[in-house]
């Protein structure tokens, strides 16, 4: 197997390197596409070093500078002439490009699955990484051309079928985000604020639409994430499940809540804690997640960083998820706790001995650490309660950067923390006196407007003002 893809990609190396030799046009192609560590052949790497090497310095790139560039004398002649011989056109280049690429993916993989058969446990966690980096090895800078972007806008915007954003669960997300596949998304709330709570609410409604959905939960266990599902699916208290004590009809719900669990709205709970941001983008790939979610972000440990270091840590942790996602088309949720914001103590007007804590609204500037966070994040989302003070009270749901749409007023969310539900209320008429007598003003008001009409005054009109 290993010596039938070294032939292969030896075959591809030395028609690409061909067509650069005989075509000169190739060059800037070619170097746009490949870089030096996709050769395995280690001549055919060098001979690629020193034509990139010449046509960066400006000078021309023939086989004599080439050879000349190579300072390996006359050994390499032979081995220039042999491979433009066995190049007859260089037409098909670009069909050469991916076969370099796939190729050393390949005899990449095979060379780390050879070293894990042998390696210590010291070496696993790092191999286990670079064969994912591997894995996920695609063209490095997507490029297009000005006409190309406008044909593929023509093209999308001509396809009868509606464009597919992730749903969310919740009425004023639907509407207002539009959310894709490799997109960043973060979920910020305090602690205790429910935001693990609204995640599942989330993750049900994706799995539900037919995502394939894995949540890595760094601080509670897949039994406990299933008892708060279970308890929000069922509406049965999270406190009688706790205890064990159900009513037949109890059960009922449960056994139907079950079902739907598992069926309808189906996604997988990985207990992560302790794990690296590679580890869990590694696991990520290899199960074929299409969307991640992390609870929570500033738990994750970042390789090559000090776990002290809070603020490097964040950022390289923030960093790795927005490239993750980016590479392999992967929606990440992050989910980040909030620093709470201080307390503006202000004396009643009618109680001077009296003092009321009002908090201010939580913003992006809230998530702890790391500024990295709100700049990578392409949507982000706010849960906190309504009255700071009150932790049963219901909870406001902000859409706090939102890339692609509008940011509507914050939302409230009726929040049961005894059956683990959390739903968007509907926003209740206001019947007071001055909404009222602004109501009745604005009806006037248009009435006027409708009735309103233009005629021309001449200068005997009697209504004429400066007659």
């Amino acid at each position: 197997m290993a010596a039938e893809i070294l032939d292969r990609a030896y075959q591809a190396q030395t028609s690409v390197i061909g067509s650069m030799l005989i075509d000169e046009r190739c060059i800037p192609l070619v170097l746009s596409k490949l870089a030096p560590e996709d050769f395995i052949d280690g001549t055919c790497k060098a001979t690629f070093r020193a034509m990139r090497k010449l046509t960066l310095t400006g000078r021309p790139a023939d086989p004599v500078t080439v050879v000349d560039a190579m300072r390996g004398g006359d050994r390499y002649i032979s081995w220039v002439r042999e491979v433009m011989e066995a190049t007859p056109t260089a037409a098909n280049v670009e069909e050469y490009i991916p076969m370099v690429r796939q190729a050393a993916v390949r005899r990449r993989v095979l060379e780390l699955a050879e070293g894990l058969a042998e390696a210590d446990d010291d070496r696993l966690d790092g191999l286990v990484r670079e064969m994912a980096s591997a894995l996920s090895s695609t063209e490095r800078m997507r490029r297009m051309t000005a006409a190309e972007r406008v044909a593929d806008f023509y093209e999308r915007m001509k396809r009868p079928e509606k464009p597919r954003y992730l749903p969310w669960g919740l009425p004023v997300a639907d509407r207002n985000v539009y959310a894709e596949l490799g997109d960043m998304i973060l979920l910020g709330g305090y602690a205790s604020s429910g935001k693990t709570l609204l995640s599942i609410t989330m993750a049900q409604a994706q799995a539900k639409a037919g995502y394939r959905v894995g949540y890595y939960s760094l601080e509670t266990s897949p039994q406990k994430m299933t008892d708060r599902q279970l308890s929000g699916l069922s509406k049965v208290p999270l406190g009688r499940i706790k205890t064990r004590q159900f009513s037949e009809e109890e059960w009922d719900r449960f056994a139907q809540a079950g079902n739907c669990a598992a069926t309808v709205c189906p996604f997988d709970v990985i207990q992560a804690a302790g794990s690296s941001v590679d580890d869990i983008t590694a696991d990520a790939m290899g199960r074929g997640y299409q969307i991640v979610y992390v609870d929570y972000v500033q738990l994750l440990r970042a390789p090559g960083v000090r776990d002290t270091d809070g603020y490097a840590r964040v950022t390289a942790v923030s960093l790795a998820l927005k490239t993750f996602a980016q590479r392999t088309g992967t929606a990440v949720v992050a989910l980040a706790q909030l620093t709470r914001p201080p307390a503006t103590d202000k004396a009643d007007k009618y109680d001077q001995d009296s003092k009321k804590s009002k908090p201010a609204m939580p913003t992006m500037y809230s998530f702890k650490e790391s500024g990295q966070l709100e700049q990578d994040a392409d949507v982000a989302f706010l849960v906190f309660p309504s009255e700071m003070a009150d932790n049963d009270s219901a909870r406001l749901f902000r859409i706090a950067k939102n890339k692609e749409g509008r940011r509507p007023p914050p939302v409230k969310l009726a929040f049961d923390g005894g059956t683990q539900t959390m739903t968007e209320l509907e926003e209740e008429e206001d019947r007071s006196v001055a909404a009222e007598l602004s109501a009745k003003g604005r009806a006037v008001k248009a009435a006027n407007h409708a009735a309103a009409q233009f005629r021309e005054m001449r200068g005997h009109d009697k209504d004429n003002p400066w007659v």
